[in-house]
């Protein structure tokens, strides 16, 4: 009998605890806590969305006896550049971008954009001579270049993948609107291409914090290319 009333006992006090308002001190039913509310990470800034890359509203000499002509989606020239000193820093450091400079790597060293990747268009991409004397992918005119090479192509779409939009420049944009020929000659959607002009062209000094400008190193370099098989 004292077993059994100790046993009722022991269930009153539970069934006492378990009933007990939230505000009561019960040590053996704690209080649940309400988890705090977790802040939202801060939402990334919205990138400027990229324009087409030739501005067709103005205009370009095609040399120096003409007059002005319209700009036109196939007008590679830098004066029909969308992109170019003006506005250049609303479209750095995008992840969808490849940034590459066509200069040499002397001209490169003593100044250049520091994320953009050198890649020497006139010592690898093209040579006008053609012949076994050359080293460059391709010879003879821009617009039906002649592969040096037959890993040429291959080897254009490893320095220019055709699946990404691409940002190039050189010292004034000239190399790049040639360097602009032979990717449509080659098949690129040239609507992801553009020129944002040249190096020379960016002296203003709100690009100084953007660009290494040592202009006291000198640089020699050599290239070639191994184990490619001639045309």
């Amino acid at each position: 009998m004292k077993k059994f009333m100790t046993a009722a006992f022991a269930i009153v006090m539970l069934v006492g605890c378990s009933s007990a308002p939230a505000e009561t001190s019960c040590p053996e039913c704690p209080v649940c806590e309400t988890p705090a509310a977790v802040e939202p990470a801060p939402a990334e800034p919205a990138q400027a969305a990229l324009p087409a890359p030739r501005d067709t509203t103005k205009t370009y000499k095609p040399d120096e006896k003409s007059d002005p002509v319209d700009c036109t989606e196939d007008t590679f020239l830098p004066g029909c550049a969308a992109i170019n000193n003006e506005n250049l820093l609303d479209y750095l450091n995008r992840d969808d971008v490849l940034y590459i400079d066509l200069r040499d790597f002397g001209d490169y060293a003593k100044k250049h954009f520091r994320n953009f990747e050198c890649i020497p268009y006139f010592a690898l991409i093209y040579s006008k001579e053609g012949g076994e004397g050359i080293t460059q992918l391709y010879s003879g005119d821009t617009t039906d270049p002649v592969a040096t090479y037959e890993e040429s192509d291959e080897l254009l779409e490893v320095f220019f993948p055709k699946d990404k939009t691409i940002f190039l420049m050189c010292q004034s944009g000239g190399r790049v609107a040639q360097c602009m020929n032979i990717l449509k000659a080659k098949g690129y959607d040239m609507s992801k291409i553009y020129n944002i002009t040249g190096m020379g062209n960016y002296t203003d000094p709100k690009y100084a914090d953007l660009t290494v400008d040592m202009s006291e190193i000198g640089l020699e370099a050599t290239y070639s290319f191994e184990g490619l098989t001639r045309n």
